[in-house]
């Protein structure tokens, strides 16, 4: 027996949208944005990512970038990932990350059915989620994700 939710949509409101930023290219990065940190992400077999994290006075923006040459054409390319949070969505992050965990033993994840959770004013009006990823997708990927449901990782998505 299915006991899903069935979806209505008469009563559905979509989060809403914050218009998209320009994705910055990292020679071109501008001058409001401060350097914060740099972490390195070594979860991937041939490629290490060198995640910039920036903030300008309001937003957290995460930056990656890589210059490469195609296997397929042999052309170069250059592969840019932009991501931008209130600040405020740190906090909110900390905040919720508990509820991911048993009461009763708190360094045991829950089981399956807290994967995720959504807040539609999780900061700054911008919806924010949070992911499991430990064991969510059929990998053995750590950690936890921070999305923001107001806006768009790259310009032209249709999933953000």
């Amino acid at each position: 027996m299915n006991n899903l939710p069935v979806f209505d949509a008469s009563t559905f409101v979509p989060v809403p949208r914050k218009p998209e930023w320009p994705v910055y290219q990292p020679e071109n990065l501008p001058s409001a944005w401060k350097k914060i940190a740099e972490i390195t992400d070594v979860r991937f077999k041939d490629t290490v990512r060198d995640w910039q994290l920036y903030f300008d006075g309001a937003m957290l923006i995460i930056h990656y970038w890589n210059d490469g040459i195609s296997p397929f054409s042999g052309e170069p390319y250059r592969y840019v990932e932009q991501y931008e949070f209130p600040i405020g969505a740190a906090a909110w992050f900390v905040e919720n990350l508990p509820r991911f965990f048993n009461a009763g033993d708190p360094s045991k994840p829950q089981p399956s059915k807290g994967f995720h959770h959504y807040d539609r004013t999780g900061s700054g009006g911008e919806g924010l989620g949070i992911s499991r990823l430990i064991h969510s997708i059929g990998k053995d990927i750590p950690g936890y994700g921070l999305d923001n449901l107001s806006r768009c990782g790259h310009p032209n998505m249709v999933l953000c």
